[in-house]
């Protein structure tokens, strides 16, 4: 009873509360993942787990490694066969075993755009005036029986990212993204948990995503991130066509 009573006062003093600015609820985000200079000092990651795709009873192997500026690579691994997405900063690409493909094709503009997306390891809050992005301020909203502040991004590539942040820690919790993929408009709920630090940053090692109210989601489970790894720039590169047998 007294973790519920303290959870409803922090409630009704956050009802009572002015609502915090745009500038001032990202301030407290920068922060909260530990400050910008932190989050500047770090120019690669390499992060490793286990993925469960959604619908499907499997656990892959997973890794996803990312670079300043704007460079990501995911691998997901099972039975010996790698599936691959990756951006080098101009253009995406991918390589899909499972479906008969083993050499490296180009993705949809669409794949491309959401790629570039992950590639953005500081978050979109972040910076957002200098990437070309507005932020909305929605104010406060329940997310499961609790409050959030949640913040709006528009893009400059046209996708919207709404923002759920602990009112508290204000640490993302939930991410709705809006984009439309082939004419239709799409949501996708993703949820983050189990926030670690690494080099002072803190990082979500918990992450499930799926179309935004269904119950099939995809898990992303990471053992280890780690900051600043040596990362050869040859990884993000799209592999060179077999030379054709004569």
């Amino acid at each position: 009873m007294a973790l519920a009573a303290g959870f409803c006062s922090s409630a009704f003093a956050q009802a009572r509360a002015p609502t915090p600015s745009v500038d001032e609820l990202a301030a407290k985000h920068i922060q909260a993942r530990g400050g910008a200079a932190a989050l500047k000092a770090i120019h690669t990651l390499k992060m490793t787990g286990t993925m469960r795709p959604g619908g499907y009873d499997v656990v892959m192997a997973f890794d996803e490694t990312l670079a300043r500026p704007g460079l990501v690579r995911i691998n997901a691994t099972l039975q010996g066969l790698t599936v691959v997405q990756a951006y080098d900063g101009t253009s995406g690409w991918q390589i899909q075993p499972f479906q008969g493909r083993k050499d490296a094709e180009s993705v949809s503009a669409d794949d491309t755009k959401s790629l570039t997306e992950e590639a953005d390891f500081d978050d979109a809050l972040i910076d957002y005036r200098a990437k070309g992005s507005t932020v909305d301020n929605l104010g406060s909203v329940d997310i499961d029986g609790a409050p959030t502040w949640a913040l709006r991004v528009a893009l400059k590539n046209g996708d919207q990212l709404t923002y759920y942040l602990d009112p508290d820690v204000f640490l993302t919790v939930r991410i709705v993204t809006r984009q439309v993929l082939r004419g239709a408009e799409v949501f996708t709920q993703t949820d983050f948990g189990d926030y670690e630090a690494v080099n002072g940053v803190f990082f979500p090692m918990e992450i499930a995503s799926g179309p935004k109210g269904s119950s099939v989601q995809q898990r992303i489970t990471y053992d280890t991130i780690v900051a600043n790894p040596v990362i050869d720039a040859a990884l993000f590169s799209r592999p060179a066509a077999p030379v054709a047998a004569h």
